[in-house]
C-alpha cells in the first residue's frame, strides 16, 4: 500500500506543477480567403434565374481535431489477492498492453496482461499435483468501456467498467512430464485512470498515467480453496492521436 500511495501522490504532484493547454480542440484556419461563386442549376427557368441568384461570398479553409482517435498504453501492473490466493501464487506484477478506440469522450478498450508465476505451494487439479517447480502463465484479458472527464492543463480522469477473462497455463509441462488443465474464469472489473497529457504535435499526445482497479474475478472456479477478486494498480505511458476534420468557414 505504501507503493500505491507513492504512485498516487506522484501523479497528483505532476498534475499540479505541469503546465499545459486546455483540453479543448483547436480550430486552425488558413489566412488565405477563397471566393465562392454560387452554383445556379440549369434546371431553373431563365425567367427565375435573377430571383434565385446569390452574391459571391468568401470562405477560409479550416481544420480541427476529429472525434475519432486511437490510444496505445504500455504499463507495469501490480496485483493483490486475498490470503488464500496469495498463498498459492503470491502478490506479483506484470506488463500491461492496452489498446483503445476513442470516440469523442468514450473509450472502448482491450488490455492484454500476461505474466509467468512460480507457485508458492503445491495444489491438486483434476487429480494432478501442480508442483512449485511449475512455470505458470497467468493471462488476463480485459474488455471495457470508459469515459473521459477532461480538465484544464491536459488532465483527464477516465473511469471504466468492463469484463475480465483469466486463464492459467503451465508452460513447462514437458520438463515436469505432466499435463494440466485449469478452468477459465472471469468477472466484472471497475476502476479509474488519471492521465497527464503532453501535446507533441497537432492532434497527438503522450501521457503518463496511473490506474487503480478491482476485479470481481471468481477464482473458486479455478480451485475451491482460492479467494475471489483482486486489487491492481498500473503505472505507464501512452500515445494518443486523433484524425483531422476539415471544413470551410464563411467569412464576412
Amino acid at each position: 500500500m505504501k507503493r500505491l500511495f507513492l504512485v498516487i501522490t506522484s501523479a497528483i504532484l505532476i498534475n499540479t506543477i505541469s503546465f499545459g493547454q486546455k483540453w479543448t480542440p483547436e480550430i486552425i484556419c488558413s489566412t488565405d480567403t477563397l471566393t465562392v461563386e454560387p452554383y445556379i442549376s440549369m434546371k431553373y427557368n431563365p425567367e427565375k434565374i435573377d430571383s434565385a441568384k446569390q452574391e459571391p461570398y468568401k470562405i477560409v479553409q479550416c481544420r480541427t481535431r476529429s472525434k475519432i482517435g486511437f490510444r496505445m498504453d504500455i504499463a507495469v501492473s501490480s496485483y493483490y489477492y486475498g490470503d488464500k490466493t496469495t498463498s498459492w501464487i503470491g502478490q506479483h506484477g506484470g506488463p500491461n498492453f492496452n489498446y483503445i478506440l476513442v470516440v469523442d469522450k468514450l473509450n472502448f478498450g482491450f488490455r492484454f496482461k500476461p505474466w509467468s508465476i512460480d507457485p508458492k505451494k503445491e495444489m491438486e487439479f483434476d487429480g494432478q499435483t501442480l508442483p512449485t517447480t511449475a512455470i505458470l502463465n497467468n493471462i488476463r484479458l480485459d474488455y471495457y468501456v470508459g469515459y473521459s472527464l477532461d480538465f484544464e492543463k491536459l488532465i483527464s480522469l477516465e473511469p471504466y467498467v468492463g469484463y475480465n477473462r483469466t486463464s492459467f497455463l503451465v508452460i513447462n509441462e514437458d520438463e515436469l512430464n505432466q499435463e494440466f488443465s485449469f478452468n477459465k474464469t472471469g468477472g466484472l472489473i471497475v476502476g479509474t485512470t488519471l492521465n497527464k497529457y503532453f501535446k507533441i504535435k497537432e492532434h497527438e499526445y503522450i501521457a503518463v498515467f496511473g490506474t487503480v482497479g478491482y476485479g470481481f474475478v471468481d477464482y473458486e472456479k479455478v480451485h475451491p480453496n482460492l479467494d475471489n477478486g483482486y486489487f491492481e494498480w498500473n503505472l505507464g505511458i501512452a500515445h494518443k492521436g486523433f484524425g483531422t476534420k476539415r471544413f470551410n468557414k464563411r467569412v464576412e
